[in-house]
C-alpha cells in the first residue's frame, strides 16, 4: 500500500504567504500573461484532421511569459487540491481531487511497465510530486525537466527525490540526454505547449531503450467541437483560461504523432474529469469569497483578490463544455517503442 501524501496543510499555508507577498512585478506578469498567452492560440478540430490539415504548434510554448504563468499559477494550484498541476479524471466520484490524482497515477504507473531500478522521466515534472508517487509505487528512478525553475526549487527541497536528477529544462529543445537512457517517459498535462509535435515526439523515442513506454495525458479536442460555432469558441476561450492549456488538438493528432515517430500506438481513450472540476470550482469559490471580503478591509493585499479572480474567471464554462463532450483534459495514449 503506497503512504504516498497529498497536499498538505503546511504546503498550502506555504502558498498562502507566497501569494500574500507577492511582488508587483510578478503580480503585473502574472496578469499580463494571459493576453500574450491565451489571445489567437492554436487549435486544429476533427474538420481540419479530416481535411488532412498538420497541426500548427504553440509558439509561445518556451517563452518568458510561460514561466511568468507558472511561477504564480502554481503558488494557486497548491492552495486548492492541484499542487501537481493537473486535474485528474474521474475514476471514484465518492472522492476527493486529490484521491483521484492518486487513483490516476496508479494507472499510469502500471502503463510505464517498469521494474525497480530502471529510469523514468516527468516531462514538465513541476515540483516533482508526481515523479515522487510514481517512483514508490514501481520502485523506479525518477528524473525530470520543467520550465519553471521555482517548481524546480521545490522538487529539490523535496528529500524524498535525487535533486540531481530534476532540473529546469525544455521540451520543445532537444532533450539534455543520451539516446536509449530511459525504460519509460510520461507526461500529465504539459503537451498542449509544443511547438513542434514529430521534434518533441521523436526525441522521446530517441531517449527511451528498445520495449520504452511512453504516456501521455493531455487535453483533445473531441468530435462535437466546432470551431464555426461562436458558444463552442466561448466556452473553449474560457477552459483555455482557467486550466491555462495552449494548443488545442483534435485527439487523434495525439495518436498520429506516437506513430509517426515510431511508436506502437497501446491504447488511447479519453476520460471525463467534470465531476473533479466541479469540487475545486466550489472550493475556489470559497476561497474567492473569502479574499474578497479581507482586501475589502485591507487584511490582504487587493492583488492578491485579483489573482484568485483572474483565476477562477469563467469557470463554469469548463463544466459546460466537457459536459457537451467538446473537450477533455484527459486524453490517455500509451506507446512503445519497438524492439529491435
Amino acid at each position: 500500500m503506497t503512504t504516498h501524501r497529498p497536499t498538505t496543510l503546511l504546503d498550502r499555508f506555504g502558498a498562502l504567504r507566497g501569494l500574500l507577498t507577492i511582488s508587483d512585478e510578478d503580480f503585473h506578469a502574472f496578469i499580463g500573461s494571459y493576453g500574450e498567452l491565451f489571445v489567437g492560440s492554436p487549435e486544429n478540430t476533427k474538420a481540419d484532421y479530416d481535411a488532412g490539415i498538420p497541426p500548427q504548434g504553440y509558439d509561445q510554448g518556451s517563452s518568458h511569459e510561460l514561466q511568468a504563468l507558472y511561477k504564480v499559477i502554481h503558488l494557486l494550484c497548491t492552495l486548492g487540491s492541484v499542487e501537481k498541476m493537473y486535474m485528474p479524471p474521474v475514476i471514484d466520484t465518492e472522492r476527493s481531487v486529490l484521491q483521484n490524482q492518486i487513483l490516476f497515477e496508479r494507472i499510469v504507473a502500471d502503463d510505464l511497465h517498469l521494474q525497480p531500478r530502471q529510469k523514468v522521466l516527468d516531462l514538465g515534472c513541476g515540483c516533482g510530486a508526481i515523479a515522487e508517487h510514481i517512483a514508490e509505487l514501481t520502485g523506479a528512478t525518477p528524473h525530470g525537466i520543467n520550465l519553471d525553475a521555482s517548481q524546480i526549487d521545490k522538487a529539490h527541497r523535496n528529500p524524498n527525490l535525487p535533486a540531481a536528477n530534476f532540473t529546469v529544462g525544455d521540451f520543445n529543445q532537444p532533450l539534455p540526454y543520451d539516446d536509449a537512457s530511459f525504460d519509460a517517459v510520461y507526461a500529465i498535462q504539459p503537451l498542449t505547449y509544443l511547438r513542434n509535435h514529430a521534434f518533441t515526439f521523436a526525441e522521446v523515442f530517441r531517449v527511451l531503450k528498445p520495449g520504452g513506454r511512453f504516456v501521455m495525458n493531455d487535453v483533445a479536442a473531441l468530435d462535437a467541437y466546432d470551431r464555426n460555432d461562436e458558444r463552442h469558441r466561448t466556452l473553449i476561450q474560457h477552459t483555455r483560461e482557467l486550466t491555462v492549456f495552449g494548443g488545442f488538438w483534435y485527439y487523434r493528432y495525439w495518436e498520429d504523432a506516437y506513430r509517426d515517430a515510431g511508436f506502437e500506438l497501446i491504447s488511447s481513450v479519453g476520460r471525463s474529469a467534470v465531476e473533479m472540476i466541479e469540487k475545486e470550482v466550489a472550493l475556489f469559490s470559497r476561497y474567492e469569497a473569502v479574499f474578497k471580503a479581507l482586501a475589502k478591509v485591507r487584511v490582504i493585499p487587493k492583488k492578491t483578490d485579483a489573482l484568485l479572480q483572474r483565476l477562477n474567471q469563467n469557470s463554469h464554462s469548463y463544466i459546460e463544455a466537457e459536459r457537451a463532450e467538446l473537450l477533455t483534459l484527459n486524453w490517455h495514449c500509451v506507446g512503445q517503442k519497438p524492439e529491435p
